[in-house]
């Protein structure tokens, strides 16, 4: 294998600064829309069941398409101009979500917007892991910086709204989103990697017991973990938090996600990446039970530092999990199957439970539940490693 970068390249240009860029503009957008979207959907008269249809059915589209995109990326080694075209599509689908009104409207466009974007985080984090490999850093330490922009945007975006309006959620995210793609235009090729079947690398992949076991407990973690996220901002409003409260709320999950993702790799060389991926699901259970009990605005926002921590461990170990699972070739596919079951099908469980456990028994026995699931996958996740 040999890269394909020009040797006199710029410092500032590296594919290791690239991707850290790149990470901090494209979470640093979603820090504008994610944390308030569903905020967004409840004043303008959605119930409960309708936010978590809008939450669920774009993952179910972009789900069902993901796996086609890292396919075609693989085969084709089209990472560049899909990636491209994902920010630019993204955006103009936001841009009619703006101006939706009835849930019909809202469903069509969230819809559209799943459909272009399922491929940008595969695509971001095959490029990050292949940059970290070929220049001796760790994903974490390029990863970071998307926590870095994420809390930025999420504490920016809510003094915004404060002030002036929530719609302002979608113009910030159209502007940084579009100096993402601008950062995009400096990619390099990526790595030649060898041309194999596709079918096999499935079958290397998902014929394998333990790995299977691996993805269905990381569903049952995205079951809560998003399950939560899709109602804490409407838990906090709940409980008397105002706007920029709720976006600090976000920031200071992402602030804690920062170092935990710069010493990563030494916390992987000690305990191993399934070492992480347990002791994120123990803190999913702890941190969702603590929620349940939980009605001042401080004590929520304090348990934040714990969500950071969480999904910190959460997301390095189970990229790096899967790395070490990944027939050579196939790494935009296996991080789009990761992306599939862990970000696609349990956020749509997630999605789905979430809303009519919150529209039908609150939102204190959600949280109470959802600790349990979060047992329950750090159960079959043992199991696992035991195979």
């Amino acid at each position: 294998m040999r890269l394909l970068i020009p040797t006199k390249q710029p410092i500032l240009l590296t594919p290791p600064a690239l991707s850290a860029a790149m990470y901090f503009s494209f979470y640093m957008a979603l820090g504008c829309f994610m944390p308030f979207i569903n905020l967004y959907y409840e004043r303008l008269g959605m119930s409960g069941i309708q936010i978590g249809t809008l939450a669920a059915v774009p993952v179910l589209v972009a789900s069902s398409t993901v796996l086609i995109w890292g396919s075609i990326a693989d085969k084709f080694q089209w990472h560049r101009g899909i990636l491209r075209a994902s920010f630019l599509l993204g955006a103009g689908a936001i841009l009619l979500l703006s101006t939706a009104e009835t849930f019909p409207q809202l469903l069509l466009y969230i819809v559209i917007f799943a459909f272009f974007t399922s491929p940008t985080v595969p695509l971001l984090d095959s490029a990050a892991l292949e940059a970290a490999e070929s220049s001796g850093h760790t994903y974490g330490e390029l990863r970071l910086w998307g926590s870095v922009g994420w809390s930025i945007s999420a504490v920016l975006i809510g003094l915004i709204i404060q002030r002036l309006a929530i719609a302002w959620l979608f113009y910030c995210y159209i502007i940084i989103i579009l100096l993402t793609f601008l950062l995009s235009l400096f990619q390099t090729r990526r790595l030649e990697m060898p041309q194999i079947s596709l079918r096999s690398g499935y079958k290397k992949l998902l014929y394998n017991r333990s790995f299977l076991l691996f993805l269905l407990s990381i569903f049952l973690a995205s079951l809560t973990l998003n399950a939560a996220n899709s109602f804490f901002s409407i838990y906090l409003d709940a409980i008397g938090t105002s706007e920029g409260g709720i976006g600090l709320g976000w920031a200071i999950a992402s602030m804690i996600e920062i170092p935990v993702m710069l010493y990563s790799g030494r916390i992987i060389g000690r305990i191993g990446a399934g070492g992480l991926l347990k002791i994120a699901f123990i803190i999913f259970a702890i941190r969702l039970l603590a929620f349940s009990f939980t009605t001042t605005p401080a004590l929520a926002l304090s348990l934040q530092l714990l969500s950071g921590l969480s999904f910190a461990f959460y997301l390095v170990g189970g990229v790096t999990y899967v790395k070490e699972h990944t027939p050579e070739g196939l790494s935009t596919t296996a991080q789009s199957i990761y992306n599939l079951v862990g970000f696609g099908v349990g956020s749509i469980a997630g999605s789905l439970v979430g809303g009519y456990l919150y529209e039908t028994a609150g939102i204190t026995i959600l949280f109470r539940l959802l600790s349990v699931v979060a047992v329950v996958a750090l159960g079959v996740f043992w199991v696992s490693q035991r195979e």
